[in-house]
């Protein structure tokens, strides 16, 4: 007499492996910033719940944000001195239109360290630069490190990302091969404490498959795709 649970075990084990599914083609060969990235890097954005605004300036995007930020009746913002030096103009911008914005490190001290935790959790919004953004999965590549504030796209419920059309991939492997063959790569890596892979919002499900946005992180995510910078 052979055991019910061993007997199902043994089938399962034994039985032969399902065939495997067809390879999915992904663009590899859609140059960085092209049209075709572009084109799928918008459609991945929209399957995974991330609202875009394409601009043709850094102007058009400042002007784009602060009236998003308007809409949402957003008053704390946060924002690295790496995006800052990286947008020159957007600091100004925000602060001209009455809003409040948070940059700078922790301190070490715990107890200091938690009364800046707190008042960063007050921001309504973040706003990030990216290093990259992937057009198979729609992915913002965010770095840690000096000058980098991670928080910003972790901790308030909005996080908006700012994406130039060269800073588009058609995907990971083809980024890190740029990166590599120019040397960038590594200064990457020593740069960097914390690389951060954001493909859409935060997303939460219990055992009943109830899906929750913004639990672990931002409900909403915005990434202003911008052409030149003017």
């Amino acid at each position: 007499m052979t055991h019910p649970v061993l007997e199902r075990v043994r089938r399962q084990v034994t039985r032969r492996p399902m065939p495997s599914g067809p390879v999915p083609r992904w663009p590899l060969d859609a140059p960085r910033g092209s049209a075709a990235a572009l084109e799928r890097l918008q459609a991945a954005w929209t399957a995974v719940g991330v609202a875009f605004v394409h601009c043709p300036t850094e102007a058009a995007a400042f002007r784009e944000i602060v009236a998003r930020l308007q809409e949402r009746k957003v008053r704390h913002v946060l924002m690295d001195a790496r995006t800052h030096r990286a947008y020159p103009g957007l600091r100004e911008a925000l602060e001209d239109a009455g809003l409040t914005v948070m940059s700078g490190g922790l301190p070490r001290e715990e107890g200091p360290r938690y009364l800046g935790l707190g008042r960063w959790a007050t921001a309504e919004a973040g706003i990030t630069e990216v290093v990259a953004a992937f057009a198979d999965t729609g992915t913002l590549w965010v770095a840690g490190g000096a000058g980098r504030m991670r928080c910003a796209s972790l901790l308030p419920p909005l996080h908006i990302a700012l994406v130039r059309r060269a800073q588009v991939f058609p995907c990971l492997a083809a980024w890190l091969a740029e990166a590599r063959a120019s040397g960038a790569l590594m200064e990457w890596v020593e740069e960097s404490s914390a690389l951060i892979a954001i493909t859409g919002p935060s997303r939460t499900s219990d055992i009943e498959k109830t899906l929750t946005l913004g639990v672990h992180g931002p409900r909403e995510v915005i990434a202003f795709l911008i052409e030149e910078a003017v």
